[in-house]
Parts: C-alpha cells; structure tokens; sequence
C-alpha cells in the first residue's frame, strides 16, 4: 500500500476493473443472502444493481465498502481484498468511496457548508482557507452554492439529496454510490439527480454504482445493469439487453407485473379452509 501524504492516501496503478466480486456467498442466520455471487464493474462507467425489495441490493454496497464481511468468496475494490483489510487500511480505502444513503443522512446540527467539508476535514489535513474553496466547488457543481449556511431542516427533501450528493464528491473519490436515490423525489428533483449523476460520472471520471429498483431512471444512465433475486444475479447486460431479456422473472420485474413467478400472494392455506376454521386463524 502506498503512503499516506499531506492526509491524502494514494492508491497504487489503475486497473481496468474497478470492483470485483467472486463467489460471494453471506448468510444472515439460516437464511442466504447470496448463493455465489459473480460481478465485474469497470472503470469509470455506470452500473445499476437492481432487484425486488429485500433481496439484498443494499448489503452489496455494504460488502464493496467493508461494513459487512461475506462469509465465502472474494471482493475487490482497486485491487485490495477488502475483507482481509486492517482498520486502518480500510479506513484508508474508504477515502476512495463516496457514498449517496437513502435518507441523505446529512447531520442536522450542521450546516450546509458543514456537512460537505466533514469528510475534508476527517481525511486530509488541508487548510480552511482550502477547504472553502473546495466545499464551495463542490456545492456550486449541484447547483446549492447559495444555500452553504442553511441547514438541512431548512432545505426541500431534493435539496437535502443534492446537498449529500456533493459531500459524497468532496474527495473527488474513485467510486461512488448511491443507495436508492431517486426514492421520495418529486419529478423535477428525480430529474436533476439523474442528470448530475451522470453528469459526475462524466465530469470526475468516477465509477458510479447505483442500487435501484426504479427502471426508467436508472437505465436512462447506466452503461450496464445487473438483476438480482433469491441470492443470484438473474440477468445482465446493457439497458437495451435488459428489457429484451425474455425470462419470466426479469420480464416481470421490468414490466411491474403484479404476479407471476414472484407471487404477488404470499404462501398460505386455502381461503375457503381458513374462513370456515376462523378460530385457527393466528396459532
């Protein structure tokens, strides 16, 4: 690993994939979460991971940046093993990754202006004169230049997603990603951040990973999409391949079918039975 100057880590020569994950097998308890997982996502490019509810699109961010460990299998992000990482390396590591929560997760008893240079001020050791410039930069690059004294409770909810948008840019890192973020947003916000995160990806040159179930949105930017359910990627390919993709599963996931093989109705016994035996109902 490369020394670490003026506060800033630096990372070895770039490889031509930025995350890749091998066989990745995680259980929660009885339960798989992944049967071997198989994923490459390239330098510099847009890859969506999506999926029904609860299959775990979330947990795979979470393994790309050390907070979940798989049980089986490899992950590597710039070539590290992430999982084999000390503390202090993946710590280190972490200062190559942005990351775009649901919720924003901005810290209210900050500022605008607070919140973006949070990160600056943990990983390097810049001055303040610096680190205004580069928090200004940053807020002007999401158009919120102006609203760097405010704080978030006074902000509209895609002022706050904007406002965690450019503190996940604040160290201009290697890869970002972003954990459902067009959920919640009205059609103009939605569409100001589809348009910045592409417009990112172009401007910083950064690997953009997007965990999404919606699919006009997300496929409208992505290079590449990957389909996940019951623990396994279902389908992959381009945007174009994704929608032309004739299996049941995927056909039912891009068309928002209420039924088919996810079942709309969850397992039970027949309704007949149970109307006319009301007093088993619950034990």
């Amino acid at each position: 690993m490369a020394p670490c100057v003026e506060g800033v880590w630096k990372v070895g020569p770039l490889m031509s994939d930025h995350v890749v994950m091998e066989n990745v097998v995680l259980r929660r308890g009885l339960r798989r979460v992944f049967e071997g997982i198989d994923l490459t996502i390239p330098r510099g490019k847009v890859v969506a991971i999506m999926g029904p509810s609860g299959t775990g699109k979330t947990t795979l961010l979470r393994l790309i940046g050390g907070q979940v460990l798989p049980d089986s299998g490899s992950v590597m992000v710039n070539g590290q093993e992430i999982p084999r990482l000390t503390r202090n390396e993946l710590f280190a590591a972490r200062r190559h990754m942005g990351m775009l929560f649901q919720s924003g997760a901005l810290f209210s008893d900050m500022s605008v202006f607070e919140n973006v240079a949070f990160p600056i001020r943990v990983h390097t050791t810049l001055q303040e004169s610096m680190i205004r410039d580069l928090v200004l930069l940053k807020l002007e690059s999401v158009g919120l230049r102006g609203a760097a004294p405010l704080f978030p409770n006074e902000l509209s909810g895609g002022m706050n997603r904007r406002v965690a948008l450019a503190r996940a840019i604040a160290l201009d890192p290697d890869i970002i990603m972003y954990d459902e973020p067009f959920t919640g947003l009205d059609p103009i916000a939605m569409g100001v951040i589809v348009s910045l995160i592409r417009t990112l990806n172009q401007v910083y040159g950064m690997t953009s990973i997007i965990v999404s179930h919606d699919i006009a949105e997300a496929a409208s930017i992505a290079d590449f999409i990957y389909l996940i359910a019951d623990g396994r990627i279902i389908a992959s390919g381009t945007p174009q391949e994704i929608y032309a993709e004739q299996s049941p599963r995927v056909k039912q996931f891009v068309g928002g079918l209420p039924d088919g093989p996810v079942p709309f109705h969850y397992p039970a016994a027949d309704l007949e039975e149970e109307l006319l035996e009301p007093d088993e109902i619950g034990r």
